[in-house]
Parts: structure tokens; C-alpha cells; sequence
């Protein structure tokens, strides 16, 4: 299923720009994306979560995208 643009958030963490929207994936997803897009840098979590979540997401589950 397509996500439309309206659903797409951006957020800044750490002063780097990130990139959430939510899905469906074998159910509600949040894809998370790490921008500018230079290689494959988006991650899947389960649920649709807030923009605080997806800050608890990247800064505990996945550590590497800050990088």
C-alpha cells in the first residue's frame, strides 16, 4: 500500500534530519529514513508511532543511523 505524502513528518535529532512515515507492512509500520538519502539508511518498527517515539527509536534500537 502506497503512503501519501501528507502522512511523511520531518524530525531532528541531534541536529541530523529524519524522515517518518507510516505504513503497512504485515500490519502498521513506521518507516523510519535517515536524510539526505546518500544509501539505504530507513529502518522499520512496528506500530505507528509519534514523533517521540521515533526519537526513542533511533536513539535506543538503532543506534546507527545517527551516525
Amino acid at each position: 500500500m502506497a503512503t501519501s505524502s501528507d502522512r511523511r513528518q520531518l524530525l531532528e535529532i541531534d541536529g541530523k534530519p529524519f524522515l517518518f512515515q507510516h505504513g503497512y507492512r504485515f500490519g502498521k509500520v513506521t518507516y523510519i529514513t535517515r536524510l539526505p538519502l546518500l544509501r539505504n539508511n530507513t529502518v522499520f518498527t512496528d506500530g505507528h508511532l509519534s514523533a517521540e517515539e521515533v526519537e526513542s527509536v533511533v536513539r535506543g534500537d538503532n543506534p546507527w543511523l545517527l551516525k
